[in-house]
């Protein structure tokens, strides 16, 4: 039996998410998304976020505390073997709190000489650590304005550092609760490496170090993105968060045969996690894609295809019963009381063989699976172009009429 998908992922590195693209193409996929937020901070969420959270409970919020407690022993015993190598090149200033400060908050560009800087929450770090990087020189304490808000509970170190430490929180945060870790910052991917204090250092001072990381996301995930990727819109920043809420809710148990499909192949694609090349992952994993989704999807599109054609062939033959020049509107009531009882019973005709298609289609779809989730995703996510391209030419075809 096939190991399960994890049922929920866990978004790093930050509190709010940066792509919104990726966003709409996870909320295909996964069944919810849980992003780290100390319980007291203030989030700033766009629209398309608001609405996948509050109408599709997608996205959920969750307390780092117990993994910021895990996590602390290993830095602290990475600045007690390693603080004045850290110190020569990761120092950071008071000064460079406020160059900082006015670049997150907008008023002014990053100047390219300065060091690339990040920030981290003061709930996100132990108290002792917190003091430990300040008394190093590796970190400064102070207020940064963010959207107009400003919060004195942050601590400025350099991007490598930070970058690194948040993977290491994602990492024990996701382990311990049984949660896959995805983002749309890729970079993010490679520091996911179950960081000893040795291995943190050599990150650090750039010293090389052995890891088997596969820098990227989970095979499943990879699976799973591909395949949406055969009905999912180029364009889908056109596509609206309601759209994809009203897809999740309808089409449930299609959902759920999907992601039951991706697992069952990535569990027996396992192997393939061991390529090193990711150009070769991908070509493999796109055959795989083709043979265990694409085909089936186009196979089912042709079964509908063909119950569409053999119900217009039905009721033309049921038309073709009645006698010539009698219709179902009024004129049947002039040719008399057989006939129209002919008419009627015509009508029911063609009400059994709308309903038997109905059936038809239902059945099939049910059979499909995987497939009949990929095709209504497609459809659903397709139904605001058609209608605008639909709405354009009527407007074309009404302004001849118009400029008459």
């Amino acid at each position: 039996m096939p190991d399960p998908v994890s049922d929920l992922g866990l978004y790093y590195p930050y509190f709010h998410v940066r792509d919104e693209r990726w966003l709409k193409m996870s909320a295909l996929y996964w069944p919810a998304i849980v992003r780290i937020v100390p319980e007291d901070y203030a989030i700033r969420d766009s629209r398309t976020v608001r609405v996948l959270a509050d109408q599709a409970g997608f996205i959920e919020n969750a307390s780092p505390a117990a993994a910021v407690d895990a996590i602390a022993p290993r830095f602290l015993e990475l600045l007690a073997g390693n603080e004045g190598a850290l110190r020569a090149g990761l120092r950071v200033q008071q000064r460079d709190m406020a160059a900082f400060d006015r670049t997150a908050s907008g008023t002014s560009a990053t100047a390219p000489h300065r060091p690339r800087l990040a920030a981290l929450h003061e709930s996100q770090v132990r108290p002792d650590l917190t003091r430990a990087l300040v008394e190093a020189g590796l970190a400064v304490r102070g207020r940064l304005t963010l959207s107009h808000e400003v919060d004195a509970r942050w601590l400025v170190l350099r991007e490598r550092f930070v970058s690194l430490y948040m993977s290491c929180l994602a990492e024990e945060f996701g382990s311990v609760n049984h949660l896959e870790l995805t983002t749309d910052q890729p970079h993010a991917f490679a520091l996911a490496n179950g960081w000893s204090a040795d291995l943190l250092a050599g990150y650090l001072l750039r010293t090389p170090a052995p890891t088997d990381a596969q820098a990227g996301p989970s095979l499943a995930e990879r699976i799973g993105i591909l395949a949406l990727g055969l009905v999912v819109p180029a364009d889908i920043d056109r596509v609206s968060a309601e759209q994809i809420v009203r897809l999740r809710r309808h089409h449930g148990r299609e959902f759920l045969a999907f992601r039951q499909a991706v697992g069952q192949a990535a569990a027996e694609l396992a192997s393939l996690a061991d390529i090193p090349d990711g150009r070769t992952l991908d070509a493999h994993l796109r055959n795989e894609v083709n043979n265990r989704f694409a085909l089936p999807l186009n196979e089912l599109r042709q079964c509908l295809a063909g119950m569409k054609l053999d119900t217009a062939t039905a009721a033309v033959n049921v038309r073709t019963q009645l006698p010539a020049g009698v219709t179902l509107t009024g004129g049947a009531w002039l040719a008399g009381q057989t006939l129209v009882a002919g008419a009627v019973a015509a009508g029911f005709g063609l009400l059994a063989i709308g309903h038997t298609s109905r059936q038809a289609r239902s059945t099939a779809l049910a059979a499909a699976g995987p497939a009949a989730y990929l095709l209504h995703t497609g459809k659903a996510l397709s139904e605001r172009r058609l209608l605008s391209r639909t709405l354009h030419q009527m407007a074309g075809i009404a302004s001849p009429a118009v400029r008459g």
